[in-house]
């Protein structure tokens, strides 16, 4: 079905009101009946930001279509510092990092050094968590870090397969064994349940199947999945298994017990609380096309398995995308944040993997507007502060503290 809307231009546009493909299988049938009277609903618009956003709510769900022209939101990025430890020796990934908003401390997790490094909200270097090990208060893999609602820091030992709890301070809380296994990009946790994303090993699908899961007093929800498409690469004396180029990840945070998650390869994000779709906000614009030499630059772009493949086999990268193959198309988002005061920060690429620009949502969906990324952001020190992940040459991260204020008049 298709409804009619005032465009950025002032126009009248058909805008497609496309029903949900998959969301969800513990959930699916709520959010699936939900979904079809929304489609089949006739179209109740609301005109807002002067006619730049159609809004239609059916069925206790909300649908935002935003559009795709950039709008400057009308702020300045100036960089604080970079946060770096005594011994120069960290290395970060996106969901390995998060900021006690009580205090403003940045705590990061330092996979290959075993140990959680923490940051005052200047950036001033405050001390390590953790030491190399299999005990309590110990790591072998600490891959992600999120804080629980009493203001704990909890990190997930993917090796270990623990997560342990630590005080602001400092101080080891204890640990436990989840019911599920890692498979990543992050978790988080509520009062009384865990969200994750996790290895859904089924042996039906080729590949790798990932899933969005909520697990909650015995009971585990499935809220998005997606399969990672795995080849092999022969190196001489054997081969590995590796993973397709641009196959697609679960993107994805929270606030508080609401989730939200990219449901690509379109830029949409969709909202989810206690299994059941409450809000999809989205921007029109098209889903990357992959090249030939798009996929040859993420390979040579590094950091990854991809760059450690290059430096042991020998191999070139157009060998690499011979042999595994790519998507044909990927979503233009990179990233989700939950921002203080209600918002979204959705960071944007152009080519799959370097940060082009920062979408700015407000608590309702509704675009406010575009600034260029300094890097991806990844947590919020404060309103106006916030940790940015960015790609040095030769692969290396460095994560900084920058400040955003708004331009004089704007």
């Amino acid at each position: 079905m298709k409804c009619t809307s005032f465009g950025p231009d002032g126009r009248w546009r058909t805008l497609p009101l496309t029903p949900q493909r998959r969301f969800g299988l513990a959930a699916g049938t709520e959010i699936a009946v939900a979904l079809a009277v929304v489609a089949a609903a006739s179209c109740g618009s609301e005109e807002r930001d002067g006619g730049t956003s159609a809004v239609y709510d059916s069925a206790g769900v909300t649908i935002i279509e935003n559009p795709g022209l950039d709008r400057p939101l009308g702020v300045q990025v100036t960089p604080l510092a970079d946060l770096i430890p005594p011994d120069s020796a960290l290395t970060v990934v996106a969901q390995g990092v998060t900021v006690d908003e009580a205090t403003g401390r940045v705590f990061v997790a330092d996979r290959p050094n075993d140990r959680v490094v923490v940051f005052e909200p200047s950036g001033v270097y405050a001390g390590t968590l953790g030491r190399p090990g299999d005990g309590p208060g110990e790591f072998r893999d600490p891959d992600a870090v999120s804080m629980d609602p009493s203001g704990s820091l909890v990190v997930w030992d993917s090796r270990r397969r623990i997560l342990s709890r630590w005080s602001s301070g400092g101080d080891f809380l204890g640990e436990e064994r989840p019911d599920l296994d890692y498979g990543g990009p992050g978790f988080a946790v509520g009062d009384d349940w865990l969200a994750v994303v996790a290895d859904m090993a089924t042996g039906i699908v080729p590949g790798r199947q990932l899933g969005l899961v909520v697990h909650e007093e015995g009971s585990t929800t499935t809220l998005h999945e997606v399969t990672e498409e795995v080849g092999l690469l022969e190196l001489g004396r054997g081969s590995i298994p590796a993973s397709k180029l641009f196959s697609p990840i679960i993107v994805w945070t929270n606030r508080g017990d609401s989730i939200f998650f990219l449901n690509g390869p379109d830029y949409r994000i969709d909202k989810s609380v206690g299994g059941v779709l409450e809000l999809s906000f989205r921007r029109s614009m098209d889903p990357i096309e992959v090249t030939r030499e798009l996929a040859v630059g993420k390979i040579k772009s590094g950091p990854g398995p991809y760059s450690a493949i290059l430096r042991r086999s020998g191999l070139e990268a157009e060998d690499i995308v011979t042999a595994l193959g790519y998507e044909e198309r990927i979503p233009p988002v990179m990233r989700v944040t939950a921002a203080p005061g209600g918002r979204f920060w959705v960071t944007r690429t152009l080519d799959g993997f370097t940060p082009h620009a920062v979408d700015v949502f407000d608590a309702s969906g509704r675009y406010e507007g575009t600034f260029d990324a300094p890097g991806v952001p990844v947590a919020f020190v404060s309103d106006s502060t916030f940790v940015a992940l960015r790609l040095e040459e030769f692969g290396e991260t460095v994560l900084a503290l920058h400040r955003l204020r708004r331009n004089e008049g704007s």
